[in-house]
């Protein structure tokens, strides 16, 4: 195997390409649920575990737990519009990952948050028995990780608007995101299980709005 390919930057990038939209078969009722916590980020970050035990929440809750990480605050200006910030790294700022929650408590149809307009919604399911054996075989990795399933995905257009090669970019990411659910998952005493799983069977079940999405990663979320 051969070393990884070098992301290279592109020059005259004059704007952000947005994140494609999703078709969606509705959209949800907004939820505020407040977080905050008395640890110590050096407690947290020395103390923080995989739990691979632990019990459902309210959809409600991770919900909120989602829109709490992944909320951007938009900051670029001019050339530079559309350059968010939010709770994890990102290369370029260019946030290319979707959340999506597949399954848990009252979850009927898979639930997408859409950072941009800040607001969560529910997708069609194209093949409901492949979305079902995909999420069946991931909880079987941890059985007793009992939650809600997240999928994360990215989409590589808009990587490769600002950057040539720019595959590994999608990866450093969503492994940033993953990093931060699980520390903030600790801060605020739930359970965040990354189960080993890149969900590409949950992914296609669905139908991304293109075929430059990438499944990245799968977790379950509790307490």
């Amino acid at each position: 195997m051969g070393p990884p390919t070098e992301p290279t930057p592109r020059g005259n990038v004059t704007r952000i390409v947005e994140k494609s939209g999703w078709e969606a078969s509705s959209e949800l009722l907004s939820v505020r649920v407040p977080f905050s916590t008395d640890r110590y980020f050096d407690d947290v970050f020395t103390a923080r575990r995989t739990r691979r035990v632990f019990d459902p929440v309210s959809l409600r809750e991770t919900r909120g737990f989602i829109q709490h990480l992944f909320a951007p605050q938009l900051m670029g200006k001019n050339a530079l519009s559309g350059l968010a910030r939010k709770a994890f790294i990102s290369a370029g700022a260019l946030h290319p990952i979707d959340v999506i929650i597949l399954s848990g408590p009252d979850v009927d149809a898979p639930i997408l948050y859409c950072d941009r307009p800040n607001k969560f919604v529910t997708l069609k399911v194209l093949n409901p028995a492949g979305l079902e054996e995909a999420v069946t075989e991931a909880l079987a990795i941890q059985a007793n990780a009992k939650g809600h399933v997240i999928l994360l995905a990215g989409d590589r257009r808009v990587v490769s608007s600002h950057y040539r090669e720019a595959e590994s970019l999608l990866w450093r990411d969503a492994g940033a995101a993953l990093q931060s659910c699980s520390l903030a998952a600790h801060a605020y005493g739930y359970g965040f299980c990354p189960l080993g799983q890149l969900g590409t069977g949950a992914l296609q079940s669905l139908g991304p709005p293109h075929e430059d999405f990438a499944a990245l990663g799968l977790a379950v979320f509790g307490r």
